[in-house]
């Protein structure tokens, strides 16, 4: 009987799961660990964040939608030891597998920004993206009392996929909490050190998105090199000139990681991720697969692994469950081929940026397509009831 262990119930290691208890023997144990009880669809965090959505309508219970077949364990990874095939917790007991699929998740990186730990506020999880809107909310409401400009200023560092739909859905929450609090305009401001945003699309079709949001109030400034994050300003480098944009509410968005739990088990990688093979598993530990953000697989031909998102590691968690239950057969090994579904940005609720091939989409068509993406997610990793419950559509 070989016994399966599946590290964190993300998008790629729910779908192993879900996967893995349709290709394998009867008899082959499967454990999901996760230290939550909660699938959260990572995807729409932002809108968390920005008060448009309920936490809710972008999760489920894991322990509703895993086959019977699957066992869930609620733990925190501490470390894993690949050499004696055994992964330790800081609230369970040592567990040992035959197969392991890492799929962690990822952490917010600061680069050791000065003191962007200590006042910026992470887009992470459901708790960062609560306390987010909490306390955008909290400085605008407090406003009436301090005339503090700074409460009616937002700042979002970085203008990143996830910074850009966090910008969309906040030009929708700023004119809620304007009239809600009855206060002048609310001020929201974008910092990004590169000078041209969404590389992932199509000129054009980034260009639009800069205008949609210029148009909205948003004020994007580009080509600006963060310095330092201070209570209530970010300063940055305006070519030789220091300048600082106030805001009680600073957001951080700049960039992830993969799990600290790959470099605290000794293993070699860059930022927290491991090079893997093409079939998703390590040269020296075949029966080792790592996936989603603490996965850096190149493919053929190409010279940088493939950008982390959640449609990406829902494709690694069907391969690496394609691959063990292959092993467990004597059967021969697929490597891992990513082919896009296309990429689509939403810019608000009823608004956004689509790329399928060469096909473009922009406005209410791209946000549909956005709430379709959403509506699969929900069908992939929960199934059929999951869907038509949690769904948009």
């Amino acid at each position: 009987m070989a016994h399966i262990l599946i590290l964190g119930a993300g998008y790629g290691g729910l779908k192993a799961a879900r996967d893995l208890a349709k290709t394998t023997p009867a008899d082959t144990q499967i454990d999901l660990v996760d230290k939550n009880t909660m699938h959260v669809e990572k995807t729409a965090l932002h809108t968390i964040a920005a008060g448009t959505s309920k936490v809710e309508s972008v999760s489920f219970d894991i322990r509703d939608v895993i086959p019977s077949s699957v066992n869930f364990i609620q733990a925190t990874v501490s470390k894993f030891d690949l050499e004696n095939k055994t992964v330790s917790f800081s609230d369970h007991d040592d567990i040992s597998y035959d197969y392991v699929i890492v799929a962690l998740g990822f952490r917010s990186e600061d680069f050791g920004l000065e003191g962007a730990s200590e006042n910026a506020l992470i887009l992470q999880d459901i708790d960062t993206a609560q306390n987010i809107y909490k306390t955008i909310n909290q400085n605008i409401a407090n406003y009436k009392k301090s005339q503090d400009p700074a409460d009616l200023s937002i700042a979002v560092c970085g203008a990143g996929f996830t910074g850009i739909e966090v910008l969309g859905e906040l030009v929708d929450t700023a004119k809620i909490l304007k009239a809600k609090y009855n206060v002048p305009e609310i001020k929201i401001t974008c910092l990004e050190m590169a000078t041209r945003i969404l590389p992932m699309f199509d000129e054009d079709l980034a260009n639009y998105a800069v205008s949609y949001l210029e148009k909205n109030g948003i004020k994007l400034l580009t080509g600006a090199k963060i310095t330092k994050i201070e209570s209530n300003a970010v300063v940055y480098m305006d070519g030789d000139d220091e300048k600082r944009v106030e805001a009680s509410s600073i957001l951080w968005t700049v960039g992830v990681s993969g799990s600290d739990v790959i470099t605290d088990s000794g293993l070699e990688a860059r930022r927290n991720r491991v090079m893997t093979t093409e079939f998703l598993n390590l040269e020296d530990h075949p029966e080792a697969f790592f996936i989603g953000d603490d996965s850096a697989m190149i493919p053929s031909g190409e010279e940088r692994p493939l950008p982390t998102t959640g449609q990406l590691a829902t494709a690694e968690g069907t391969n690496a469950a394609f691959n063990i239950a292959s092993a467990i057969a004597g059967t021969e090994l697929k490597p891992f081929v990513y082919k896009s579904a296309g990429t689509v940005a939403s810019l608000g609720q009823n608004h956004g940026i689509a790329q399928i091939g060469n096909k473009k989409f922009k406005g209410v068509v791209a946000s549909l397509m956005k709430h379709v993406a959403a509506d699969r997610s929900f069908l992939e990793m929960g199934g059929l009831k999951t869907a038509l419950k949690k769904g948009s559509l």
